[in-house]
């Protein structure tokens, strides 16, 4: 009796996602598609092109693992099927809820987030920055005390700029905002006096503006470092080996500088040490 009772202890005291098996790769195999979310408005990783069709950086990626998930499947053809996702938390969620395979965008890695969900490799480094407008710039830190900032609400940056809060001692005003195009609007409308976000992110707003470089400036100095990588069901390691499979090889060859000039070098922002030392130490071998 007394066992049995530990037994029940056991099995009613289990965290629900011990019980959760998820084998990312059969599912694919009987269904013939892979589901891969993105956010539609985070140039230049995940965005709708002129003719409204998903492109970007993490996108072409993504179709690198898409189609070594298809060969580890063993069948012939996979389907792509985008789902389109808004706030950290929608990312977070799809994934823990098996609504989509693998989320594809701009998504920093971290400790928390790692008690909910897996990895892939690194695919890019950015930091922290602020966006203004030049007629009332925000250069340096300092200028941050008294200032109106919108920030993309549960983003590793809104953590940042409390944390500028905090050891500065500023009054810093946060405008908690959903979407990176509400934080634009907020901008141009003079409504916040900058936007702080990843400065890759905030270059690919900023230059779907024909007047970019007149228009706006950006904090010189980077406020933290953002590692990215791909949201993962936690726990399903064949998957997410056949992920940094794929995305191991495209690192090692000369596919991936071709893909950082297509998406970054036409925003005139060349590759930096920190993201090449990057590729090199995630190109990881057989």
């Amino acid at each position: 009796m007394r066992i049995l009772i530990a037994l029940l202890v056991i099995v009613l005291c289990t965290p629900a996602y011990a019980q959760k098996q998820v084998d990312t790769l059969k599912r694919i195999a009987e269904t013939g598609e892979i589901r891969i979310g993105y956010t539609e408005n985070e140039p230049p990783f995940s965005f709708h092109d002129s003719e409204g069709k998903v492109v970007g950086y993490s996108i072409d990626l993504c179709r690198r693992i898409a189609a070594a998930a298809r060969d580890a499947a063993g069948i012939k053809d996979i389907k792509i099927v985008f789902v389109p996702l808004v706030t950290m938390e929608d990312r977070i969620s799809a994934v823990e809820d098996g609504d989509v395979d693998i989320e594809c965008g701009s998504t920093t890695m971290t400790l928390s987030r790692r008690e909910r969900v897996d990895f892939t490799l690194m695919t890019f480094i950015t930091g922290s920055a602020v966006l203004s407008l030049k007629t009332s710039p925000l250069n340096i830190v300092d200028d941050f005390d008294g200032a109106k900032i919108a920030v993309m609400q549960g983003s590793t940056t809104e953590e940042v700029m409390r944390r500028v809060m905090s050891l500065n001692d500023f009054d810093i005003k946060l405008r908690l905002v959903k979407s990176h195009g509400e934080a634009m609007k907020l901008l141009n409308d003079k409504k916040v006096d900058g936007f702080a976000s990843d400065r890759a992110m905030l270059l690919g707003q900023v230059f779907r503006n024909a007047d970019a470089q007149t228009q706006y400036v950006m904090t010189r100095a980077a406020l933290s470092y953002e590692p990215y990588a791909f949201i993962l069901s936690r726990g399903d390691s064949k998957f997410r080996l056949v992920a940094d499979r794929a995305l191991a090889a495209v690192f090692r060859g000369a596919d991936i500088r071709r893909l950082y000039h297509d998406w970054f070098g036409r925003y005139g922002e060349p590759m930096s040490p920190i993201v090449a030392a990057m590729y090199e130490f995630q190109a990881v071998g057989e």
